[in-house]
């Protein structure tokens, strides 16, 4: 589409700030001041790039409430720090990616609300013949069976440490 996307991975440390912005230190020739610094999200918004939110139900709740003017029917952002509004122009886009909570690590479940601004894709999960055929494509010099037995010790490996618990 020739869009620009910019990869956004959330987490429970992720603060607002980091991705609409801050005063940070910079050298002058005052000396040390400090001065705003776009953060991720905004530098996109006002680039009108795609923006890709992953893992988004490890964000805390004050990001995700920073977040809704965005989202909603504003389409805007206000940063009170400059005490400017940015309008989202009409090529941004903003995409969202989240595992299920079922797999914890800190994950919730994510108020209906707010994910009603999105329209939802199920995802299911791949399969080994998926494994086999991606990394076939991706590394196809290495023999099937070493394949095959590389996605087996994989999905051990996977069972072990996050279903069983083992490590």
């Amino acid at each position: 589409s020739g869009h620009t996307v910019v990869r956004i991975n959330l987490s429970e440390q992720t603060d607002i700030m980091d991705l609409l912005g801050s005063d940070l230190p910079v050298e002058s020739d005052e000396g040390m001041q400090f001065a705003w610094s776009d953060g991720i999200l905004l530098q996109a918004l006002k680039k009108g790039s795609w923006v890709l939110l992953d893992e988004l139900n490890l964000a805390p709740q004050s990001v995700l409430e920073g977040l809704n003017a965005i989202l909603d029917h504003r389409a805007e952002v206000f940063i009170p720090e400059l005490g400017v509004t940015f309008k989202c122009p009409p090529s941004f886009r903003v995409f969202a990616c989240q595992n299920p909570s079922y797999q914890g690590g800190g994950r919730k479940g994510l108020p209906k609300s707010f994910l009603n601004r999105f329209t939802k894709v199920y995802v299911d999960e791949l399969v080994d013949d998926d494994y086999v055929f991606i990394c076939n494509s991706l590394y196809p010099s290495i023999p099937l069976p070493t394949l095959s037995k590389l996605i087996l010790f994989n999905k051990r490996l996977h069972e072990d440490t996050m279903l069983y618990h083992k490590f």
